[in-house]
């Protein structure tokens, strides 16, 4: 809304000789000015020149962007904000963090309560949920009116940010699954390194050989049988998805039984850690984890945290392959990334449309973000920020260009996705600590999940 202009009402009073201001007009403002009689015989009132207006007032909208992360993460959320501010005076940018544990829970009760921010981010796993339950503006209006522009950015990327056909979110940064390992456990232990396009059986078997080579208190890779990231892959090498077009499960049993026995194998054998030492480890910042402590050799993650990992272990040469493949199956690696999106309840969203847009456009906030998340959708931008990639960085650029004709489309979560998704995790907890048979668990997961999908 444009700023209303302050109109002034000037009532002068002018006294002669003869005439003078009555006192009793109290609505009137007194004046100074005196009619020049000895020019003016007649006792004329003489001309005034109108008082100079008041500058108007541009009213300073305020709104709230949301973020998670460790303090790493936030810092460059802050500088990042810093920038976009200089370039926003009439915007107060207010600035909501909150840790990768409790983003969301805390974002769920906002938006239950109709008070969210204005600017939310999501992965794509979490994103699903908030757009079918309404929670999300269709940004398309913005981008046909230029406030958001799109021109330069690579379509696919901007085609991720969809669901059922509209826009709603915009990518900070997209990365693709990846695996990292330990160089030097590796070469301590004398045991090969993974090849670029290795199988399940071939990290299984590698982990296993790992185990028996570390030192106690360490082991081959964390355990993953919970990740959605790391099963939706595993299940897209299969020719299936989380979940069907209609909004079901899009696997069977047999194939999360597979999944679960891959780790619960490696669980027995040593190859991961045992249930309570996961469970300690689990949602820690990357320096305090167990790939950053240099207790496991291996972890599977999105491609961008490869960075983070080598600054965080900087006595360390780390390498990046794919994520193990299924033998004789089809050819996949998982699109991950963060994603910005406008609240449907906001007040301000042509203000925080423009938010968007000059954190996915401007060059000087986004070398304060950098490549946080992975390379960014706007191709220009890119291009300026190739030259001030670190090594590690360079070796995340070039392992995206090297997958990302695999990384096709996945089906979209439907509602209660983010609750199904959790199933997972909870039900290969229970696995790993002995309190069901993988039979079990798969039987529970389905019953629950299909109660939940059917609500």
């Amino acid at each position: 809304m444009k700023a209303k202009s302050v109109s002034l009402l000037l009532i002068t009073c002018l006294t002669t000789t003869m005439i003078g201001c009555s006192s009793s007009n109290t609505s009137q403002a007194p004046s100074t000015t005196t009619a020049n009689t000895t020019n003016n015989p007649a006792g004329n009132p003489a001309p005034t020149s109108p008082a100079p207006a008041s500058p108007a007032k541009t009213e300073v909208k305020e709104v709230r962007v949301s973020w998670y992360g460790d303090a790493q993460r936030n810092k460059i959320y802050q500088s990042t904000f810093d920038e976009i501010q200089k370039k926003l005076p009439d915007l107060k940018i207010t600035r909501e963090f909150a840790s990768s544990n409790d983003y969301y829970t805390k974002l769920n009760t906002q938006t239950a309560g109709g008070n969210a921010p204005d600017l939310m981010i999501f992965t794509l796993y979490t994103l699903y949920d908030y757009a079918k339950r309404g929670q999300l503006l269709d940004l398309k209006p913005y981008v046909d009116k230029g406030v958001i522009d799109l021109k330069d950015f690579d379509p696919a990327i901007v085609e991720s940010g969809k669901v059922d056909g509209k826009l709603l979110t915009v990518s900070q940064g997209n990365s693709i699954l990846a695996s990292f390992y330990n160089k030097d456990m590796f070469k301590k232990t004398g045991v090969k390194e993974p090849s670029f396009d290795w199988t399940w059986d071939e990290f299984s078997q590698t982990m296993i050989e790992l185990a028996g080579k570390l030192d106690k208190g360490t082991w081959g890779s964390v355990d993953l049988g919970g990740s959605i990231n790391q099963f939706q892959a595993f299940l897209k090498q299969r020719g299936k998805d989380l979940y069907s077009e209609n909004g079901g499960l899009g696997f069977e049993k047999a194939d999360m039984a597979d999944w679960y026995t891959v780790w619960d194998n490696l669980r027995q054998k040593g190859g991961i850690p045992p249930a309570d030492i996961s469970a300690e480890y689990d949602g820690k910042p990357e320096a305090e984890g167990l790939f950053g402590l240099g207790k496991v050799a291996v972890r599977m993650g999105a491609s961008n945290q490869f960075a983070l990992a080598q600054e965080i272990m900087k006595n360390n040469q780390l390498g990046i392959v794919r994520m193990p493949q299924t033998k004789g199956g089809t050819s996949y690696d998982q699109l991950a990334g963060v994603y910005m999106g406008i609240y449907t309840k906001s007040k301000v969203p042509e203000e925080t449309a423009r938010i968007i847009n000059l954190f996915a456009n401007d060059a000087s906030a986004a070398k304060e973000f950098g490549l946080l998340y992975g390379p960014v959708g706007q191709t220009k931008v890119m291009k300026e920020l190739e030259p001030t990639l670190s090594p590690a960085m360079k070796a995340v650029s070039d392992y995206q260009k090297a997958v990302s004709k695999n990384a096709t489309s996945t089906v979209p979560f439907p509602v209660a996705s983010n609750a199904v998704n959790k199933l997972i995790a909870d039900q290969n907890q229970q696995i790993a600590y002995k309190k069901k048979t993988i039979t079990q668990a798969v039987d529970a997961f389905f019953t629950e999940a299909e109660k939940l999908l059917k609500r």
